[in-house]
């Protein structure tokens, strides 16, 4: 039996218009169509966005605590180095669906925009890992210069 080659998934080009739906409500989209998404907790959102780095908005859920960004079709290979290395934290999906906000959208599920904002809401997605390579370094060595006594919460202080 011969070797079947395996296909490179088609990369959707960084300048496709793709745009919110307008308005402020919200709309299942399908993944994989137009754009990949990338999911990480909503706090890492929020380092994104103070950074300046990523060039494209996220979509963030505060009730769930989570935060999506949208990157070209077919650059979110879950088992590409670029992604594997940021899993479990950080999870890239090409397939499903996904509740995206309306443009106008500002209360709950919502965009947050970078400042400055030059309209495009897909994200590159090697700056975008890049980034968030970045900041689990940080948050490594972090967690790593607390002596572990502090880490605990244990204190010789207060009543006990």
């Amino acid at each position: 039996m011969a070797a079947v080659p395996l296909e490179e998934p088609e990369v959707t080009d960084m300048n496709e218009p793709w745009t919110a739906p307008p308005g402020d409500g919200t709309a299942v989209v399908p993944i994989g169509d137009v754009w990949d998404v990338v999911e990480a907790p909503a706090e890492t959102a929020a380092w994104v966005r103070q950074l300046r780095r990523v060039e494209a908005p996220a979509i963030v859920d505060p009730r769930q605590g989570r935060a999506w960004w949208l990157i070209p079709r077919g650059s979110a290979n879950p088992t590409a180095w670029l992604w594997h290395q940021l899993q479990p934290t950080v999870v890239v999906r090409t397939s499903g669906s996904l509740i995206v906000p309306h443009a106008a959208r500002s209360d709950g599920l919502r965009w947050v925009k970078p400042h400055p904002w030059g309209g495009t809401y897909l994200a590159q997605p090697e700056r975008l890992a890049a980034v968030l390579t970045l900041l689990r370094s940080a948050t490594a060595a972090r967690r790593a210069s607390v002596s572990p006594f502090y880490a605990r919460g244990d204190t010789d202080a207060g009543p006990g």
